[in-house]
């Protein structure tokens, strides 16, 4: 895969790695300041005192500095909340347990939707488009967290958790389309509230499961 065409650059060095992040968080800011014709490599380079040269290494060209931004955007706070679902789910051993922490899960889905509101997703899914490697690095993203969440359903279906007809894989995809339907909620007219939405949401989860009393029938 060419500089030009590299999905999101991953350096192993911390110092790559933090001028990666800076050039980006600029970037990010100039987006949401003026959407993509606002990012401009001189001023990004000049912001975050990053060589044009460096910041063309890292991401290509100026395309690849966007596609790049979009693709931390869409990944940096699922990919960390789907590690905290993990820890989660590795403490519990029945359905009864999991009950047991219903605020905790509701505390979960209000800090989900702090960090990561739908309506930001889905205009970056939006802006796929017409553009395919945007499409392509998105899809490679997409193909991570759910693999990553399939972990956390074959943990459940290990422990005889989750429905015995159910596939872990599509039990993940589904609560990845859950997440990414606040959408729906957030350009109603008439939306619901977050509470309403979020205990919605636990239910449909809940839904997923085996509970305590079928097991032995």
């Amino acid at each position: 895969m060419s500089p030009k065409t590299k999905h999101s650059p991953k350096p192993k060095q911390a110092r790559a790695k933090d001028t990666v992040d800076l050039v980006i968080n600029a970037t990010n800011e100039a987006i949401e300041l003026g959407g993509e014709s606002s990012v401009r490599v001189q001023e990004i380079s000049a912001a975050t005192n990053v060589s044009i040269g460096s910041i063309y290494h890292h991401f290509g060209d100026r395309d690849g500095l966007i596609r790049a931004t979009y693709v931390h955007n869409f990944a940096v706070n699922i990919q960390e909340d789907i590690a905290r679902a993990k820890r989660f789910m590795d403490k519990m051993h029945s359905t009864k347990e999991i009950a047991e922490h219903y605020d905790e899960m509701i505390e979960f889905l209000v800090d989900h939707f702090k960090h990561v509101p739908a309506d930001k997703r889905a205009n970056i899914i939006g802006n796929t488009t017409g553009r395919p490697l945007l499409r392509a690095a998105l899809a490679e993203v997409q193909h991570g967290l759910t693999e990553q969440l399939t972990e956390v359903m074959q943990l459940l279906q290990d422990r005889k958790m989750l429905k015995p007809h159910l596939s872990p894989r599509a039990a993940a995809v589904m609560v990845l389309g859950m997440l990414h339907g606040r959408i729906v909620a957030e350009i109603d007219t008439n939306p619901v509230s977050d509470l309403d939405w979020n205990q919605a949401m636990i239910s449909a989860f809940g839904g997923l499961f085996v509970l305590d009393d079928q097991l032995n029938v």
